[in-house]
C-alpha cells in the first residue's frame, strides 16, 4: 500500500499553490504503478479532494483531501462530520481574513471547504509576524469551532476533530488491505507525521529536510522521490508473495 503526499513530494514547492503541477515522468510512472494489481496507491494532501483529484487525474487510485478529512476512490466515501458540520462557518471566517489581509502582498487564503490555508510562502517575512497573528485572532473569536495549526510557510485552520492524516492511513489500510501489505509513505510536511507514527511497521520516508522527524528514511526532494517510484515500478513483480 503506497502513501503519497503531493506538495515538496511528488510535485516541488512552489510560491503560488495554484501552479503546483507533476512533471510528465513522474505522471507516467504513477500511471504505471496505478495498474500494478500488486500496489494500491493513495494521494493524500492537504489539497481539497476536487483539487488533488483534478491535478493527478489518474484513474484506480485512492484521493484523500484535506488532510485526510475526505476521502474518495476504489468504492470508498468518507468525510469527517465534524469538519463537514463546519463548513459553512470556515467560508465565512476564510472570507474575513482574506479581507484582513487583503493589503499583505503574498497572503493567501485558501478556503478548501473542510479546512483553509493561509500560505505566506511569497510574503516579505517582516509581514509573517501580522499574518500569524491575524489569523491566530480569527480562530480565537470561534475556540470550539477551529484551531490553528503550522505547516510549510502556511497556516492551517482545522476543525476540533481528532481526525488527521495517520487515522486516513489507518482507515484505508483496514477497508482495503488484507493485513499483510507492506504500507509505505511517502511526506514532507509536519501534517505528514502523524502517518509516519501510524506506521511503526511500514517503510516511512521523509521528503526534504530530515531534522525532527518520526520517519525511518529520507530521501532528498521530488525528483528522489520520482526515481524511487521508478524502481518501485520495475521491481515490485520481482518481491515474493
Amino acid at each position: 500500500m503506497l502513501f503519497l503526499d503531493f506538495d515538496g513530494t511528488l510535485a516541488p514547492l512552489v510560491e503560488e499553490p495554484s501552479q503546483a503541477r507533476l512533471d510528465e515522468a513522474t505522471r507516467q510512472t504513477l500511471a504505471e504503478i496505478s495498474r500494478h494489481s500488486r500496489i494500491l496507491t493513495t494521494i493524500i494532501s492537504g489539497r481539497s479532494l476536487h483539487d488533488i483529484c483534478s491535478r493527478v487525474g489518474l484513474e484506480g487510485m485512492v484521493y484523500a483531501g484535506n488532510h485526510g478529512l475526505e476521502i474518495c476512490g476504489r468504492q470508498l466515501r468518507f468525510e469527517d462530520p465534524a469538519a463537514a458540520a463546519r463548513r459553512e462557518e470556515l467560508a465565512h471566517l476564510s472570507k474575513r481574513l482574506a479581507m484582513k489581509l487583503r493589503d499583505v502582498e503574498g497572503a493567501i487564503v485558501q478556503f478548501k471547504g473542510l479546512t483553509t490555508s493561509v500560505h505566506f510562502r511569497s510574503a516579505a517575512p517582516e509581514d509573517a509576524a501580522r499574518i500569524e497573528a491575524v489569523v491566530k485572532a480569527a480562530v480565537a473569536s470561534a475556540p470550539a469551532s477551529f484551531r490553528v495549526a503550522s505547516n510549510k510557510m502556511a497556516f492551517e485552520i482545522i476543525p476540533p476533530t481528532d481526525w488527521n492524516k495517520g487515522k486516513a492511513v489507518c482507515w484505508i489500510e483496514q477497508h482495503l488491505g488484507d493485513g499483510k501489505a507492506v504500507s509505505i509513505y511517502l511526506g514532507d510536511d509536519l501534517t505528514d507525521e502523524n502517518a509516519f507514527r501510524a506506521l511503526p511497521e511500514g517503510i516511512t520516508v521523509k521528503v526534504g529536510n530530515n531534522t525532527a522527524t518520526s520517519a525511518r528514511y529520507w530521501l532528498t526532494d521530488p525528483a528522489a522521490v520520482r526515481e524511487f517510484l521508478i524502481w518501485l515500478a520495475h521491481h515490485v513483480t520481482d518481491w515474493s508473495v
